[in-house]
């Protein structure tokens, strides 16, 4: 397993927790639906992880560069979360929630065309 399968990896299982417990919390009727979605969308990312992981090989480059967008989008909410948290030459106050969004979205797409354009 190669670097690149490993970043495609973590970063679609980061992608796919978030998209599950996002929707579930938002989804479900009751007041502490955060202790549902959490899990559930833990454990649906480790899933996504796993599968990616070891079918990312034998994926057609079509599915190849979907993927590493999918990843690029994980990856860049950690780091950006990472940049909010340690907050490096006053850059977290500046960056709000269209801002996070929008970074997320262009750094996903560049990573796809990118992967494709390479392969």
């Amino acid at each position: 397993m190669g670097t690149r399968t490993t970043l495609a990896a973590l970063g679609t299982g980061i992608t796919v927790a978030l998209l599950v417990a996002v929707f579930l919390i938002e989804t479900l009727p009751y007041e502490f639906s955060a202790i549902v979605g959490l899990p559930v969308g833990l454990l649906t990312g480790a899933g996504a992880a796993v599968l990616v992981g070891w079918r990312y090989s034998r994926f057609g480059p079509t599915a190849r560069c979907l993927l590493d967008g999918i990843a690029g989008f994980g990856l860049t909410v950690v780091l950006l979360l990472a940049v909010l948290y340690v907050d490096i030459a006053g850059l977290g106050s500046r960056i709000d929630l269209v801002t996070f969004v929008g970074i997320t979205l262009v750094v996903a797409v560049a990573v796809a065309v990118t992967s494709w354009v390479r392969s």
